[in-house]
């Protein structure tokens, strides 16, 4: 069996003082705050775009993650899976740095903000996020990478309460039936299927500033070329890296409206942006830096309409 190797930092980053006055809105609405840390909940009020009013766990208290171990059936007060299935409103922020391996995917409830800032945090090695009909998510700050297939079972979403779970696909992020939900400053990378996947109809999504790499599939929003409900959807994709070693689907859109903006594409190695079943597809302000090989420099536009 391979082993992954993750460096950590144990010191406390001085976010404050970083990436103040750049001109991105997200992070300049709160990096410019030297007490950042005492008022973590004004990052509710920093999104842009479709998921601009996800909100999470604002209007509810601070949890603390202390503990990275992991089980599904019976969650331990203090670890992460314990603090996402609670019934209320939860910011939730990390103690100190630490590598979670989940058994079972993380099965997000609604009104919760996973909070990774001030603490290196890596989701890896197992299972990751799914977020399924749930609302009003932020998750932010995250290293997700070598996300594998769960095994089907039950697994607690709710305290006392327990569904069964099929499969999982092996995203690092999948939303499915969700809206108002908002992924930032994420890094992502090597899973099994896709990074990130939005389908089912979810909707009032914004996908920002993550850094994505060393991946095939990289993000598919809409299910297949016949769910015809996913033509409600609306995802806004901003201010996203997306670098060295990804294959396609940056993003790969069906049926619905999705605002490409301000994102930066080197080297991919098949395509870049692409859609079918007739999306709208507004790209603006992107850079793209082609591959050094005459296959991936054409630009390809079929069976989508694009906006100037």
């Amino acid at each position: 069996m391979s082993q992954i190797s993750v460096s950590i930092n144990g010191s406390r980053r001085k976010l404050g003082y970083l990436s103040c006055g750049t001109g991105n809105p997200i992070d300049d609405c709160w990096r410019c705050d030297p007490n950042w840390e005492r008022n973590r909940k004004r990052l509710a009020s920093c999104g842009i775009g479709f998921g601009k009013n996800a909100i999470g766990g604002r209007d509810g208290k601070l949890y603390v993650v202390t503990d990275p171990s992991d089980n599904p059936m019976n969650p331990k007060p203090g670890t992460l899976r314990h603090g996402v299935i609670q019934e209320e409103p939860l910011w939730i922020i990390f103690k100190r740095d630490m590598v979670i391996k989940l058994h079972m995917d993380l099965l997000v409830n609604s009104y919760k903000t996973i909070d990774g800032r001030g603490a290196t945090i890596h989701i890896a090695g197992g299972p990751c996020i799914k977020v399924h009909n749930k609302r009003n998510i932020i998750i932010h700050g995250i290293h997700i990478h070598h996300c594998k297939r769960g095994r089907s079972g039950y697994v607690t979403d709710f305290p006392n309460h327990r569904t069964w779970s099929a499969r999982s696909d092996g995203d690092g992020i999948t939303i499915s039936g969700g809206n108002h939900v908002w992924v930032d400053h994420c890094s992502l990378s090597n899973c099994f299927d896709g990074l990130i996947d939005v389908v089912h109809g979810s909707t009032a999504i914004t996908i920002s500033n993550n850094y994505m790499t060393h991946h095939n599939k990289v993000m598919l929003l809409g299910h297949s070329d016949s769910y015809k409900d996913d033509k409600n959807m609306q995802v806004t994709i901003a201010f996203n890296h997306f670098g060295e070693g990804l294959g396609g689907r940056m993003p790969r859109c069906r049926f619905g409206y999705f605002h490409v903006v301000n994102n930066d594409y080197i080297h991919w190695q098949h395509y870049a942006i692409g859609g079918s079943s007739s999306p709208t597809i507004f790209s603006q302000g992107n850079r793209f830096l082609a591959p050094n090989d005459e296959d991936h420099k054409e630009v390809r536009v079929a069976f989508c309409e694009v906006l100037p």
